[in-house]
């Protein structure tokens, strides 16, 4: 997993995420790490059979959570361009 620098924070339900963008085998991926108890979250951007984008977790099991985070990335990263 290469850290290519993207580090940020970002406000998730009432609390601060700090997330880190990886490129794994030239797939971005993002690593979320909560400030309450929860466990780290691997999220990414997968393409339904429909040419359709969507986040998801990695492994799957957290999708809730990764399509809420992923909104705020994408927000974070369309607003920095």
């Amino acid at each position: 997993m290469n850290n290519n620098g993207s580090n940020f924070e970002l406000a998730y339900n009432g609390n601060k995420i700090k997330v880190q963008e990886h490129q794994v085998a030239g797939q971005t991926v993002f690593r979320i790490v909560f400030t309450d108890n929860r466990k780290p979250l691997v999220i990414t951007r997968a393409t339904r059979s429909n040419y359709t984008d969507f986040w998801t977790s990695v492994p799957e099991g957290r999708q809730q959570e990764a399509e809420e985070i992923g909104a705020f990335i994408s927000e974070h990263l369309n607003t920095k361009r």
